[in-house]
Order: C-alpha cells, then structure tokens, then sequence
C-alpha cells in the first residue's frame, strides 16, 4: 500500500500513475475540498498535454503571446499557453486518480509518523485519531511539509512571498505580461488576462510580507490606476534548493515540498509533473529517486536557479538590454520554439544564434 499526503497536483497524479498501474493508493488530503484555497496563476506552457490531456472545464484562456516590459523596453514574443481554473485542475487530477482506484481522504490531517509503516491522522470533521498503515509514504503537501518536518528532512529552503488578485482590467485576451526590474527586484511582475474584464495581477518578492505588499499595490496602482480589487491571493513559494532530502526509507517527498519548483517563474505544475513519472517509476522498478531525479527533473531545476541567479544581479539598464536582444525575429523564433519547461536546449539555441547573450554571463 502506497499512502500519499497532499492531493494537489503532485500528489493526485502520482497517484494516479500508480493506482491505474495496480497499486492500492490513498491520498490524504486536509481540505474538505480538493483545490482550495488556490495560491497560483494557473498558467503553463502547451507541454502540459505531453502529460495528461486537459478536459474543457479546466481551461480559463488560451495565450498567444507574451509581453516582456522592462524600465524603458518592451518586446511581444509568440507563445503557447494556458490559463487554468487551479482549484477545477486538481479536482480533475484528483477524480481521475479516483477513477484509477485511489482512495481519498478528505479534512484528514496528517499529524506524526507512528514507526516505519504507520503515520498517525485527525478526521478534522470529528476530531477523531487514527492510525493508518502502508508501506510507503509519499509528502506531496505543499512548501510548509508536516511530512518533511516530522521526519527531518526539511532543509535550508528559501521562499518568494508570492502574492496576487483578481482585478477588473481590459486588456488583449491572447496575451499576458511580464514586468522586470528594480520595482520587481529578484523577481518579476505578471498581468494575466482571465476573461476580457479581468485579470490576475501579481508578483512574488523574497523580502518580507510588509515589503511585498508595498511592491503589490505599487504595481497595481500603476498598472490599473487604481488599487480596487476583487479578490486576494497569497502564499509562499520555494526556490529549488538542489540540497534537499527528497527520500529517506520509504519516505518520499514531491513537488513543492521537495522544492520542485523553476526558479526563474516560481511555476511548479509541470516540474511536480515530471517528478511524479520519475517517482512512479523508481518505485514500481525499485530505483533510486533521489539519484534518478538528478538525471532529468533536477538537471532542468538546477539550470533554472542558475539562471534565477544570474537575473536577481541584474539593473534595469541589464534588463532593457536583454529585452533589446530578445526582439529580433530570429530570437522570437527560438522562444517560441522552445519554452520554459525545456531550458537547456532554449538556452543552447539562444546562445548560438546570438552570442552577445554571452555578456550576462558575468553575473553566473
């Protein structure tokens, strides 16, 4: 028996994998509802249907393009995206997890292991202890993991403060907006068309909430020229930290938990993704996770934080020139072949046909 805490995407999909391979699976899951409360923009690239096909329901919007703003640039770059209703994605992940064979546990909160194949959980609904037995454990449950707590495998993780609300705002419904430089400093600022009157405005600061919340309404006031909005969003984000204990025994940690998260945007869908069919197959052939993630997954996350790195030295003089670069057509052609998810042969492609990208190497 397989026993997963956490159905969010990481948690709900691998237990998917494994329940329609045969394993008996239960997912427990703190909420009494699967989805909430949502702390995420929702949107990621076209090659999250290389995993699992979208049903209709769970799409907000489609993009098509991109609009980088710097202090004085601007570029539109071609892409392919999607913006999902979070809290109906993870209810499908979930359902068709069930429809596989997993079992779900809902308002059961994780509390303390009980011994090597026993952890200890509260019915929330009537405060009730019980005991639940299995020979692996899995902690698919978010960036503040009990499970990594309670076995000691919680690491030096840095977080972002991320923070985001839904505002009334016109805007082209084919393209969303990034915003770069000292008002978003070590990350960036996003606008997200949700329907042709609203939008999802946000950004993500490494400071303290107090700092982020001036960063926030900063932000919102310039961009809609006013500081109304319709609802608020919050919650940390992990920065992948390559140290992080990912299996200990029959142990496992995933997704942001394990800090499966890119660096460079603070998206964690589609790393948690990969990482599930990682762990799904080192368990049904009895491999090595933690060896196994490094080979794929780990490799991607690490070019991701280098690359975050190189980006939190940067002045906006730094960010007005990489936009510069980034608007000749025949690197809008590699951007919008290659997307985020696959940095390592985007980042390849970019350096051969234009070496001057070169020039920010001095901040790795």
């Amino acid at each position: 028996m397989i026993t997963i805490i956490g159905a969010g995407p990481a948690g709900s999909y691998l237990a998917y994998l494994l329940a329609k391979n045969g394993k008996e699976v239960t997912l427990i899951e703190e909420h009494e509802k699967i989805g909430m409360p949502v702390q995420c923009t929702g949107i990621v690239t076209s090659s999250i249907e290389k995993f699992i096909k979208l049903p209709a329901k769970v799409i907000a919007n489609k993009l098509s393009n991109v609009i980088a703003v710097s202090k004085n640039n601007k570029v539109q770059i071609e892409t392919e995206e999607i913006v999902m209703w979070r809290n109906r994605f993870d209810e499908f992940l979930a359902e068709i997890a069930c429809d596989a064979g997993a079992k779900i546990l809902l308002s059961h909160q994780f509390c303390d292991f009980n011994g090597k194949n026993s952890i200890i959980v509260k019915d929330k609904k009537n405060s009730r202890i019980k005991k639940i037995t299995s020979n692996i454990f899995v902690g698919a449950d978010g960036p503040s993991s009990a499970v990594a707590k309670a076995f000691s495998l919680c690491s030096n993780t840095n977080f972002y403060i991320g923070m985001q609300a839904k505002v009334r705002l016109k805007m082209d419904i084919n393209s969303f907006e990034t915003y770069f430089g000292s008002d978003f400093p070590n990350f960036f600022g996003w606008v997200v068309p949700e329907s042709e009157d609203t939008a999802r405005l946000g950004l993500a600061s490494l400071k303290n909430v107090k700092n982020a919340k001036e960063f926030f309404y900063n932000f919102l006031e310039k961009r809609t020229g006013k500081k109304e909005i319709l609802c608020w969003e919050s919650g940390i984000i992990p920065i992948y930290n390559p140290e992080q204990i990912i299996q200990k025994d029959n142990i496992y940690l995933i997704g942001d938990a394990a800090s499966q998260v890119k660096a460079t945007t603070g998206g964690g869908i589609i790393p948690s993704l990969k990482a599930a069919h990682t762990l799904y197959d080192c368990i049904i052939n009895n491999k090595s996770y933690s060896k196994e993630l490094k080979k794929n997954v780990g490799r991607e996350l690490l070019l991701h934080l280098k690359i975050r790195n190189m980006l939190n030295k940067f002045s906006d003089e730094d960010y007005d020139y990489l936009l510069r670069l980034m608007s000749q057509e025949k690197i809008k052609k590699i951007l919008k072949k290659y997307d985020r998810d696959t940095p390592m042969p985007l980042v390849l492609n970019l350096l051969l046909k234009e070496p001057r990208f070169l020039l920010f190497s001095k901040f790795f």
